[in-house]
């Protein structure tokens, strides 16, 4: 293994040794740090912490020994060469009582020198390699263990671990959560009529679906063949859970396509909350899951909140192509990209985003108020952003009057089929 991949700090208090060594050295190492007593190269070990230490014996303020053996005591491993002018059986002895990696004496044999040097490197590439695969394997276990091998989201071991934190970090700091249980309508009859293998493609795509219409801060979880579960931390208002919930909704009722099969899907969502409903996670878990089975038994793709005598069901009532925003502009829904006069407008990651969630909402006629709660702290706009910026953003791209159009629901859908 080449030197060339690691660093080595040379301590020697005379300065023409030093020079001749830097000369040798300097171009074969990654990096080649100095230092010109004992004192001074435990300092820079500290600092700089070199793959590699060369030092002399006899120098001011500490020796080679022992500074070898401080160093010993930090770092057990760590290979130090010891050179001295001096071939005598006791510095010999006590090199190896330290644990040096080689003893070498002075005047210095450079063929030694390197044979030394490059001996180590093979050795630290060896215990390189060999813990970047322990790291690998300790890495596809940890994955194999916390993460579900069809969907690549989190399980229900690595939910739990995360759920018994958050509701231990919010007791403590006095934080609300939210508990979001997720059921896909109908997935038995799909598994049932097309095969595992379409109902494995129904739920990559649900989760795909979810995955684009919520924040990366929520942590999304499948806990068993057809059930999900979503985190939501410290929310601002009960309004904001009716959107998120609204938003999956509204996300996963569409067909999906397969082998030329148009599947029908759609999902049933159950809410609990922390304090309000349960303190405990396996309360949170069952109110959600009952008040999912409630929004279920009520009609299917719709959602319930714990405690509530009544469920909120969106029910889509046509699919769309487009959204006719303005003569000759408008929104092409599969793609996510704004048109006009056949050209398409380039929108920023920000504003696609925004757009995407705000046409979503077509037929709900969400307020800006709203819609501001729904990006506030999300990945949709940047801490130097805000929604009034991204609107003004926007307005200078569009042919249009933004605000009256857009947030006095001023579009038009149009139908498709009809």
């Amino acid at each position: 293994m080449s030197l060339k991949n690691f660093t080595l700090l040379f301590v020697e208090d005379d300065i023409d040794a030093q020079e001749q060594i830097k000369r040798i050295l300097e171009d074969d190492v990654k990096e080649f740090y100095q230092a010109f007593n004992g004192e001074e190269g435990l300092k820079i070990f500290k600092e700089k912490n070199p793959d590699i230490i060369l030092t002399d014996i006899n120098m001011p303020y500490k020796n080679g020994l022992e500074l070898a053996s401080s160093i010993k005591k930090v770092d057990r491993a760590k290979p130090i060469i010891i050179m001295s002018a001096h071939d005598d059986r006791d510095n010999l002895l006590n090199s190896i009582n330290i644990g040096s990696s080689g003893f070498i004496t002075k005047p210095i044999d450079v063929g030694q020198l390197y044979e030394r040097l490059n001996c180590i490197a093979g050795e630290l590439h060896k215990k390189e390699t060999l813990h970047k695969d322990t790291e690998k394997k300790v890495d596809t276990l940890y994955k194999l263990a916390h993460y579900d091998a069809l969907t690549q989201i989190p399980n229900r071991l690595m939910f739990d671990e995360k759920l018994t934190n958050s509701l231990k970090n919010a007791k403590k700091q006095n934080l609300n959560l939210a508990l979001f249980f997720i059921d896909v309508d109908n997935f038995k009859t799909i598994n049932d009529t097309y095969g595992h293998d379409a109902g494995d493609f129904v739920l990559k795509s649900i989760v795909k679906y979810i995955l684009d219409t919520i924040s990366t801060n929520y942590t999304f979880a499948r806990i068993s063949g057809d059930e999900f579960l979503l985190l939501v931390e410290n929310y601002s208002t009960e309004k904001f859970l009716h959107l998120i919930a609204k938003n999956i909704i509204l996300a996963t009722s569409k067909d999906i396509l397969w082998q030329g099969v148009n599947l029908q899907v759609s999902v049933s969502v159950g809410v609990s909350r922390f304090p309000q409903d349960a303190d405990t996670k396996e309360d949170l878990i069952r109110l959600a899951d009952k008040a999912m089975y409630k929004a279920k038994t009520s009609g299917k793709s719709s959602y319930a909140l714990t405690n509530e005598e009544h469920h909120y069901k969106i029910q889509p009532t046509f699919q769309t192509d487009k959204i006719n925003i303005d003569k000759g502009l408008y929104w092409e829904i599969s793609t996510s990209c704004l048109i006009y006069q056949d050209k398409e407008i380039m929108l920023t990651n920000n504003q696609r985003h925004f757009l995407k969630l705000l046409f979503s909402l077509a037929n709900q006629a969400f307020t800006y108020e709203q819609i501001y709660l729904h990006l506030w702290n999300s990945e949709y706009i940047e801490k130097k952003d805000s929604l009034k910026t991204l609107v003004k953003s926007l307005r200078k791209k569009l042919p249009f009057n933004f605000v009256k159009n857009v947030f006095g629901v001023g579009y038009k859908v149009e139908l498709k089929g009809k």
